[in-house]
């Protein structure tokens, strides 16, 4: 993939975490922010974890570019298995922790986009 394609799904991971932490920072939650959080948090964790799975093999890694090897796929890498995300149950009410996770998620993805 082009760097500048890899950028923008680091962007795009990087808004959609933004907009999910502004709906759970409003007050008070409502079944439809609720609802709203957990159709964002599902894209965010289903996307990394398509993107970690897809980046994580040896024989994909000899045919990445030396951005994708050495920025894009660590970067997914630290966003899937340290965020906390994956361990999120996407069918239950948003917490305190669902904050963090995603945190960690914009926190990580924000490295490389400006």
């Amino acid at each position: 993939m082009k760097r500048d394609e890899l950028l923008s799904r680091l962007q795009n991971f990087k808004e959609r975490g933004n907009h999910a932490l502004n709906i759970l920072e409003a007050s008070p939650q409502t079944p439809a922010t609720e609802a709203e959080v957990r159709t964002i948090t599902g894209w965010l964790k289903n996307e990394l974890q398509a993107e970690f799975l897809r980046t994580s093999p040896e024989r994909v890694q000899k045919q990445m570019t030396i951005f994708e090897m050495s920025v894009y796929a660590p970067t997914i890498e630290e966003a899937w298995k340290q965020s906390g995300i994956s361990r999120l149950k996407i069918e239950g009410s948003p917490t305190k922790r669902w904050a963090e996770a995603i945190e960690a998620v914009v926190y990580t993805s924000c490295k490389y986009v400006s």
